[in-house]
């Protein structure tokens, strides 16, 4: 049976006793604080913090039979201590761990310091260092290292006996505030002796209570648990929270990855092998185009000398970073434990959708007209995915313990997901680029190696990633299975021009689930999130919206290669590629706003300007523009149309992240702080933009990546 601690707050005197012995428990250094006349009372601190663990609220209640017309109530404020806490469900290293016994723990020498508990959790409880260079999270543990005490063997020189051994375990076996409390306001037990304790109360007393006990059922109980004599809402408590645990949501989304990533590798190597098929009995002329190098007048022009100039001011904003530590160098806080550079990221991993969107339509639907487009949108990929981890390295507040990634198994972690997922993608899109280096230096043998291993490599990296999700030996041998039969069905024959479909497969597959595992981060906090935005079906939204986005953005790139180049515009694979942007945009939007009609939500959504810019600008008025064939071969239109289509899902990703949000910041979650990137956080994002166009180019210059000139005459 797992513990528990009841509040009553009738019996509260306000001594604040609980709060300083938690203190001294913890060993907790002192803050500088402020009294905040005719708001807080006499509360000090007013929240929650690395320093304070527990935090007695004043209420002051209107009522015309107390002295003056005014009733005090006062209320400990820590962690709620979840039956299903989402901070755990959160946490990908396991750093956040719900005992049997009740309390919610952390082990700091696991954390990588996300700080996505801080914005999981629903009554604003675990906060960070952010005055410290090693920012470790901070929460009430309900004593647990004083549950299960060993009581001495002897005192005063007489051995104890078991009764009063027993005795030792009862008087201390109890968390520092229950012991020191002077007042019985406190106690602590087995939880449903204290439901039923309390209920007991409330029968006895119906005058005295409000008939409701606060942690019963909210998010699926709590260890913590209230009696109040006035509605919870008049003292600060949420009282909008759903009954139903948070992570049962993200739970039925992420255990559904292991059979997806089987299911969805299955499927395309049939698509394959029907559009392989098809070509072959209609004996379609392939188009290879010849790659060469563009070309360069000028390696340092304007242009390249100002992505310079940025690449050295993200430079030194990166070092800034760990120099003043994330607090010193951001303006990020309990509130806002996510800020830009998280923006950053899930904008970036959705318009570099690209790569993978363009790997399917090449090889396995077959689509070689698009064959010139794929060199480009595999290195805009590469080098996007490669610098979301150098934002992800930033933005993290304990990097160095990554390790623990592989040494962990969390239950359902949208975070460790998305993590192993985006980094076994990076490895295959390396897998992609690999033949373009070699064919520029003439390695034959490495191609050959490449050849040969680069499916075996994939058949080895779906089975890790499948095993590390489910942990099921049955479904990886499943994942194994499946992938070594495509990677035998379609090798490369003795004379044939090798064709990497296994790394398109695997590209597209793990694509798909890191896409909407990135909605899924999200699951967890429906009473943060505007329902315009949030949705139970979010991981289905992100990945159909990051394939519209991706696609639109292989269009612009395409439109700035020729502009800066001074090449042709491919008009004709343009046009096929904005057709197929057009239906993955149609596709995203029909079933975006379908979400909100069957949740009834689409008349509030409607109300958001936010909302309708970005359904308005971003749906209706691209599609408008990518609809015809006559508009989709005039590269203005095609340009603005993509533009429009992308930037739609950008203002998405921003409004989930921030604009979308309501954050009420630590408990008693009344003083939420406001936030605006610092010059770091901008410098960073900056630099980074300008070394992916800055190397994009260079790539260019001197490797095979884009189709010569010639071949587009013909």
């Amino acid at each position: 049976m797992s513990k528990a601690t009841l509040i009553d707050t009738t019996k509260c005197i306000g001594c604040r006793s609980c709060q300083v012995t938690c203190k001294q428990w913890k060993d907790l250094p002192a803050e500088k604080t402020q009294l905040q006349p005719g708001r807080k009372g006499i509360q000090n601190p007013t929240t929650l913090s690395a320093k304070t663990l527990t935090v007695l609220t004043y209420g002051e209640i209107e009522d015309a039979k107390a002295p003056g017309g005014l009733r005090y109530v006062f209320a400990k404020r820590q962690c709620m201590h979840c039956e299903e806490p989402a901070c755990a469900a959160a946490c990908p290293v396991t750093a956040l761990h719900k005992t049997k016994e009740g309390p919610v723990t952390y082990d700091d020498s696991k954390c990588i310091g996300c700080r996505y508990c801080v914005w999981a959790c629903p009554f604003g409880i675990p906060t960070a260092e952010w005055d410290s260079l090693a920012p470790k999270i901070r929460k009430c543990d309900m004593c647990h290292d004083r549950l299960s005490p060993a009581a001495p063997d002897a005192r005063n020189g007489a051995a104890l006996t078991d009764e009063e051994r027993k005795r030792f375990a009862a008087a201390h076996s109890v968390p520092a505030c229950v012991k020191q409390c002077p007042a019985g306001a406190l106690t602590y037990g087995d939880r449903e002796e204290l439901l039923r304790e309390a209920r007991a109360r409330i029968a006895a007393s119906p005058g005295k209570y409000v008939d409701h006990i606060y942690g019963e059922k909210e998010v699926g109980g709590t260890n913590m648990l209230y009696l109040s004599a006035v509605p919870f809402s008049e003292l600060g408590f949420r009282t909008d929270l759903q009954t139903e645990p948070l992570p049962r949501r993200s739970a039925v989304a992420l255990g559904a990855v292991p059979p997806a990533v089987i299911g969805v590798g299955a499927a395309l190597g049939g698509v394959y092998a029907l559009s392989k098929r098809k070509a072959e009995v209609a004996k379609e002329e392939e188009h290879h185009p010849e790659f060469a190098p563009v070309p360069a007048k000028k390696v340092w022009t304007p242009a390249n000398v100002v992505l310079a100039a940025l690449m050295a001011f993200g430079g030194l904003s990166f070092l800034a970073r760990f120099a003043l530590g994330l607090g010193g160098s951001t303006n990020l806080s309990d509130t806002y434990a996510w800020g830009l550079w998280i923006v950053f990221d899930l904008v970036w991993i959705a318009v570099a959708a690209g790569a993978f969107a363009t790997a399917g339509l090449i090889y396995v639907c077959q689509r070689k007209d698009l064959y010139s487009i794929g060199r480009s949108a595999v290195l805009m990929g590469l080098l996007s995915y490669s610098f979301v981890t150098v934002t992800l390295l930033a933005d993290l507040g304990l990097p160095w313990h990554f390790y623990q990634l592989g040494l962990q198994a969390p239950h359902h972690s949208a975070m460790f997901e998305v993590s192993w997922c985006v980094g076994l993608y990076v490895t295959v899109l390396a897998f992609e680029f690999f033949p373009i280096p070699v064919e520029k230096l003439g390695l034959k043998r490495a191609l050959e190696a490449w050849k040969r291993w680069s499916p075996w490599y994939v058949v080895f990296a779906v089975s890790l990633f499948v095993y590390l999700m489910s942990r099921s030996v049955a479904y990886t041998a499943a994942a194994a299975a499946v992938f070594a039969v495509l990677a035998v069905a379609f090798r490369t024959k003795p004379g044939e021009k090798p064709v990497p479909i296994l790394l398109a497969v695997a590209a597209v597959t793990l694509s798909t689930m890191h896409q909407s595992s990135l909605g899924s981060l999200f699951l967890l906090m429906p009473d943060k999130l505007d329902p315009a935005w949030w949705s139970p079906v979010m991981p289905v939204y992100f990945f159909l919206s990051s394939v519209a986005a991706g696609l639109g953005l292989v269009v612009l790139v395409e439109l700035w290669i020729a502009k800066v180049f001074e090449r042709k515009v491919r008009v004709a694979q343009l046009a096929a590629l904005g057709k197929i942007a057009f239906w993955a945009l149609l596709v995203y939007e029909a079933f975006r706003v379908g979400d909100l009609a069957v949740r009834g939500q689409l008349g509030h959504a409607l109300s958001r300007p936010l909302f309708l810019a970005e359904v308005g600008l971003g749906g209706v008025v691209a599609l408008a523009l990518l609809a015809t064939d006559g508009l989709r071969r005039k590269p203005a239109a095609l340009g603005l149309g993509a533009a429009l289509a992308t930037g739609g899902i950008v203002l998405n990703r921003v409004s989930v992240v921030v604009l979308g949000m309501t954050l009420r910041g630590s408990a008693p979650q009344d003083a939420p702080a406001r936030y605006f990137p610092s010059v770091v956080e901008w410098g960073v994002s900056i630099g980074l933009i300008a070394a992916t166009i800055f190397l994009f180019g260079m790539a260019v210059r001197t490797l095979p990546v884009l189709p010569k000139e010639e071949a587009e005459q013909h």
